[in-house]
């Protein structure tokens, strides 16, 4: 019994890192559908796509003991993880900005011990409970009509929930607001684009 329940949270993991990002050790990989809800054009979401898979190919070839995520929004590359080295974190951010295609990358890799199976598995319910306040609270809730859940990217690492998308002031101030109300998030980490040009 307890070994099908660890072979479930695998795979559970496994289908929603497919869906959040990509990581070392993901072969055979399916790319999340093109959504036209999104402010970025469909041509910025492909190469955003390319960006996260083309990174961890490169990482699986080089360097095998990292355990790195990878998540590309407007083409700006995010790593998190954990690698065993200062060495070995400086040389991951220096391959993922040689990715083409990739404009800057935000580099959050920890030195240490990769993360337990149980950590993954709070992760991946964090980045469920954020998204569904976020999509509850601005559809019926007091944020109604203030920010729309499609314009905004939620991924976890280590219960420290990142947040991006292009929005403005107003909604990365709700989107905030939601997420550190949200339960299991430690710490978030906003890495907004704002401009007030943007209408929901």
């Amino acid at each position: 019994m307890i070994k099908s329940y660890k072979l479930f949270i695998l795979i559970f993991l496994f289908i929603t890192q497919l869906v959040g990002c990509a990581a070392v050790g993901v072969t055979g990989v399916v790319a999340p559908p093109l959504s036209f809800a999104d402010r970025r054009s469909t041509e910025i979401q492909i190469i955003d796509q390319k960006n996260e898979f083309k990174a961890i190919i490169e990482i699986q070839e080089t360097y095998k003991d990292a355990n790195v995520s990878f998540v590309s929004f407007n083409q700006t590359l995010v790593i998190t993880g954990e690698v065993p080295s200062d060495e070995l974190k400086t040389k991951v951010e220096g391959l993922a900005k040689n990715v083409e295609g990739v404009e800057e990358v935000k580099n959050f890799l920890i030195v240490g011990k990769n993360s337990s199976l149980r950590s993954k598995s709070l992760d991946v319910i964090s980045t469920a409970n954020v998204k569904s306040r976020i999509f509850a609270k601005t559809n019926a809730g007091q944020y109604k009509d203030k920010i729309s859940a499609t314009h905004i990217k939620v991924f976890t690492e280590r219960q420290e929930v990142y947040l991006m998308g292009l929005v403005t002031k107003e909604e990365a101030d709700v989107a905030i607001k939601i997420a550190k109300s949200s339960k299991g998030a430690k710490k978030i980490i906003p890495l907004f684009e704002i401009n007030e040009g943007f209408k929901k």
